[in-house]
This record gives C-alpha cells, structure tokens and sequence, in this order.
C-alpha cells in the first residue's frame, strides 16, 4: 500500500454526495461565467481558479468547515465525521478533443524548505546522499501529517485533488495513510532530483525532490485515472463559446449587447 490510494469514481461518491456535485457545479458555472471571452480564432486556456474557491466549493458541497490557514497541511474537515482533507489543483494538457494527453500535471508541493532535515541539501545532492535526503523529507512529511491529525482528532485525511484541462474540471480523491510514510525509498536519483518510490502508484503519478526548488512535489496522470474510472467530471464545453466575441464591437449597440448576455446566461444556468 502506499501512502495515497486512490478512490473508485463509485467511492468518491460516498464523500460526494448528488447534492454535492450539483452543489460543485452550480459554483463551477459562476467561475466559468467570470471568464473573460476570447477574441474570434484565439486560442484556448485552461479555466483559471483560484485555490480558495475550491476550498469554498468542498465546504459548501459537503458542509465542512474551513481551516482558514494557507499554510496549514489540511484546508477543510468534518467535525461529525472526524475527516480532513488536503486540496489540491493541477493542470493537465488536453488534445483538439478535449481528452487528457499522456503526461503528467503540473506540480503540487507536498512539503517544503529543507530546514529540519539539515540545511545543507546541496552538498547532500553533491555527495549523492539521496536516503538521508528522503529520510529528512519523510520527517517532514510525518510531521504535517500529525498535525491535523492530533489538533482536530481526525479519524482520516484526504487529499481532494481538482485537476483542470481544456472545458473540464475533474476531481479526485485520495486516501493518505501517514503510516506508509516510513516506507517511502529512493526510486531514482540525479545530481538535481530524488523520484520516490511508495507515495503513489506509479500508474497514477509520481513524487519527486527538487534540489533546486527546496521541496518535495506531486503529479498526476490524468488520462490513465480517467481510463480506471478513477475521476468525477464536469464538462462545460457546451457552455462555452468556441466561436469567440469581439465584446468592442457589439457592447455599445445596447439591444445586441443585452441580447448577448442573455444568451451568455441562458447557456449557464438554463433560465428561461
């Protein structure tokens, strides 16, 4: 077992319930209509969120209570239940049809600064200590696991991991086992990285040091959690216009302006 495992889409649903992902998505339509039109025949970006309405859209999904505090190593959690859970938000790239590419995501810090396990990472790095450097980030990491754990007697973290490509937005969801952490070793190593072996199966993603960076960081492969079933999704493709506006031309007719954000509106949220 490893330190994350993953959730069937069938046990996410457990967690997050018919009202929460109606809950999720009605959020997910706010930000999507925030979104600033493209030109006709620019490109598309990825949906741009902000972490702390992601943290906002679980507590009002599931009715947890925020932590209020960037730094600490959980961001929302159950008093009933006694969970807490960590969220996290990757990019993905997507094909011309929408569908997650082969590669990873971006990075998520899983732990930062080398301070407790020795300030000298470099000369660690130079002298190809790479356990003593793992078994400083496994201090780390064991430390901010507890945390949460003890402050809020939680009986089990998550980590809630929303990951973005093209018109859709996907969650998944993750057990943590701090128990596992002991376990972690040195998949493989160079002169600027540490890959390791045991926080995450290797089909799904993969955990590497950063010499450089100061700090240990996590990344998905969404395509493969999609082919295991490993994902919710929320496809907004149909709401968005591929066409792109040139808003300069048409803001100063009123009728055609008012027409347009009708339509806009419609497309969102169905009104009649």
């Amino acid at each position: 077992m490893n330190v994350l495992e993953f959730l069937s889409k069938q046990e996410i649903k457990e967690i997050f319930d018919n009202k929460s992902i109606k809950t999720i998505e009605y959020l997910l339509k706010k930000v999507l209509f925030s979104q600033p039109e493209l030109l006709p025949g620019q490109k598309e970006d990825n949906i741009q969120i902000p972490k702390e309405f992601l943290e906002q859209w679980v507590a009002q999904g599931l009715g947890w209570e925020r932590v209020g505090s960037g730094s600490y190593p959980i961001d929302v959690y159950s008093k009933e239940k006694k969970f807490g859970a960590d969220v996290k938000f990757m990019s993905a790239a997507v094909d011309s049809e929408d569908n997650f590419k082969k590669g990873v995501t971006g990075e998520s810090s899983l732990g930062q600064k080398f301070v407790d396990a020795g300030t000298d990472l470099d000369q660690d790095f130079a002298s190809k200590e790479y356990d003593k450097i793992l078994n400083g980030w496994k201090k780390i990491l064991s430390e901010k696991m507890q945390k949460p754990i003890k402050d809020y007697d939680l009986k089990q973290v998550y980590y809630f991991i929303f990951l973005r490509g093209g018109n859709s937005i996907h969650l998944a969801v993750a057990k943590v086992f701090p128990s596992k952490i002991k376990n972690l070793a040195v998949k493989s190593a160079t002169g600027k990285s540490v890959f390791v072996d045991g926080f995450i199966d290797a089909s799904y993603g993969n955990v590497k040091i950063y010499k450089s960076k100061k700090r240990m960081e996590l990344r998905c492969l969404p395509k493969k959690m999609k082919e295991d079933q490993l994902l919710i999704s929320w496809d907004f493709k149909a709401s968005l216009d591929d066409k792109g506006v040139n808003l300069r031309k048409i803001i100063v007719d009123e009728l055609k302006f008012n027409k347009y954000v009708k339509k806009i509106i419609k497309k969102f949220f169905k009104t009649k």
